[in-house]
């Protein structure tokens, strides 16, 4: 069993409980379980699917200005996400760091 699959058990229980409703359940059962599944690889091939770039540029955007990064270096730090992200695989990316 992984965190995954526990994540999936604890919004079954929820459900059960009547915590929460059937249909948030569901989307978040259905995720966890497919997450369950993933290998590493797996996780790499989706962030280099790009899916999840604006996700990921818009919490880096949040730690530059949270870290009080002035604005030269934040669009340092972005520009450079942006390379990295056309450069580079995840999995070069895992490794490398």
């Amino acid at each position: 069993m992984n965190g995954f699959t526990m994540m999936s058990d604890s919004y079954k229980k929820l459900m059960e409980q009547g915590k929460i409703t059937k249909e948030i359940a569901e989307k978040e059962i259905r995720i966890y379980d497919f997450l369950a599944t993933c290998t590493a690889d797996d996780f790499c091939r989706m962030i280099d699917s790009s899916a999840f770039n604006d996700i990921i540029r818009a919490f880096v955007k949040m730690a530059v200005i949270n870290a009080d990064i002035g604005e030269e270096n934040q669009e340092k730090v972005t520009n450079q996400l942006r390379w990295i992200f056309d450069e580079k695989s995840a999995r070069e990316v895992l490794e490398h760091y």
